[in-house]
């Protein structure tokens, strides 16, 4: 037992006599030659004898010089070998050090997400009043049959909304946002890369509906600060643009709907069965735009936002926030079904039907109120309103068989979720799929 204990005790020492002996001699050899490993900086035409001037007089420091310069290698490495072997691998750590810098003056020094926070206002039509004056003020030119395709006009009143909002400070300049109207020539402002906007409409009074199959749309173009205008480029606001042009739309809606309810309600002392069914049209029309409304909010406005925020707080380089970015204007475009593909256009076509729908029941309750009780205009009002409410409930019966079928096929949490705002409490179809009210001559193919 003595001589185990002995003999481990002999190897601990031997080895720790060699460590100790090996410290030694680096140290020396670190005060001999203290810059050996200390790489020169990089000259033209420099020689051997002057690149390791401590080493002159060095047999070894000779030899291997020596053998270096004479040595051929068996194999000449490529270029690219060369390359991926020495250099690549430094030129991406230095890459990533770069973009990390840059990703960090994106989101701290230039506030990238305050800058798209804005367009998020803007074209989202997410501030509650930064465009509220401006639409309103258009929406009435509309319905009293005025021009509003002056663009100095049009953005007198732009700047005069923004000067009396809450949220005029979002904007840098308040002439950093400028509007301006494109001509259609008869289609949707969406016609170009959408093609549910070929639907028909029986009625002139869309036209000039802010693109509802009318001839002319309202471009919003944002000037975007340097250097954020490299992830909000022009395409970017191109497709803002696409996305405002669809919340327009039902935004109109839904002011033309809530001016029909207070003439509605005015004439409640007439309670016929005329008044209940003008009552009736309209409520079926407000639900289905309160909820599409409702949809977009919290979808588009805040779901697809929050998104884009953890995606650009997970980033780590300046490509994949404008991934992210893209990610999330792809995002916003499809669930406001302005990308141009089949169920978007399927879907899209049916909306756009209904919203032109609400303009339709608009103009026969501003001719009821500016005409009275005429005989011959109430029965082709009354005739007008039938064929409203008929064409209302086959849109409604061809939507939520196309969603119903496509969530049966697929995961869409976003068409979940507007199944679930627009057929709310079953109303329209049952839970096995069953159609409630009873659909006009349109059926799903």
């Amino acid at each position: 037992m003595t001589r185990i204990y002995g003999r481990v005790f002999s190897i601990s020492r031997a080895a720790d006599c060699r460590q100790s002996s090996k410290q030694t001699v680096l140290s020396v050899f670190s005060i001999v030659n203290p810059n050996v490993f200390v790489l020169p900086s990089y000259q033209e035409d420099l020689q051997m004898s002057e690149l390791l001037p401590l080493h002159k007089n060095s047999t070894l420091s000779s030899r291997i010089l020596r053998w270096i310069l004479v040595t051929e290698p068996k194999g000449t490495p490529l270029p690219v070998t060369v390359l991926q072997e020495c250099l690549i691998v430094y030129i991406k750590k230095q890459v990533d050090i770069i973009g990390s810098h840059m990703l960090s003056k994106l989101l701290n020094d230039w506030r990238l997400i305050d800058e798209l926070g804005v367009l998020r206002a803007i074209y989202l039509l997410g501030s509650g009043d930064l465009l509220q004056h401006f639409l309103t003020v258009i929406f009435n030119k509309l319905d009293k049959g005025e021009s509003w395709d002056d663009n100095f006009e049009l953005n007198m009143i732009l700047q005069e909304s923004i000067a009396n909002s809450a949220d005029s400070m979002l904007l840098s300049v308040p002439d950093a946002l400028v509007v301006s109207v494109i001509k259609l020539h008869g289609v949707d402002g969406n016609d170009q890369h959408n093609p549910s906007s070929f639907v028909s409409t029986p009625r002139k009074s869309h036209e000039h509906g802010l693109g509802i199959n009318g001839r002319n749309i309202l471009n919003f173009t944002y000037k975007v600060s340097w250097p954020l205008e490299l992830i909000a480029n022009t395409e970017a606001i191109r497709k803002y643009n696409q996305v405002m042009h669809f919340l327009m739309k039902v935004k109109r809606a839904k002011f033309v709907l809530d001016k029909s309810r207070r003439w509605i309600w005015k004439a409640k002392g007439a309670v016929t069965v005329s008044y209940k069914h003008h009552w009736l049209v309209e409520q079926k029309l407000l639900h289905f735009v309160d909820a599409f409304h409702q949809y977009v909010m919290d979808r588009v406005y805040h779901s697809a936002w929050s998104e884009m925020c953890q995606g650009m707080a997970s980033a780590r380089s300046l490509d994949e926030v404008i991934e992210v970015h893209e990610a999330y204007l792809l995002s916003i475009q499809r669930q406001c079904f302005v990308v141009p593909d089949k169920l978007g256009a399927l879907i899209a076509s049916r909306v756009n039907t209904i919203l032109g729908l609400a303009l339709d029941f608009y103009s026969i309750q501003q001719t009821l109120n500016s005409s009275g009780t005429v005989s011959g205009i109430e029965a082709r009002c009354e005739m007008e309103l039938d064929r409203i409410e008929m064409q209302f409930d086959d849109c409604i019966a061809f939507l939520l068989r196309v969603l119903s079928f496509k969530l049966n096929v697929g995961h869409f949490p976003h068409l979940a979720d507007l199944v679930t705002r627009i057929n709310y409490n079953y109303f329209y179809m049952s839970n096995n799929g069953t159609m409630i009210t009873a659909p006009g001559s349109e059926s799903v193919k």
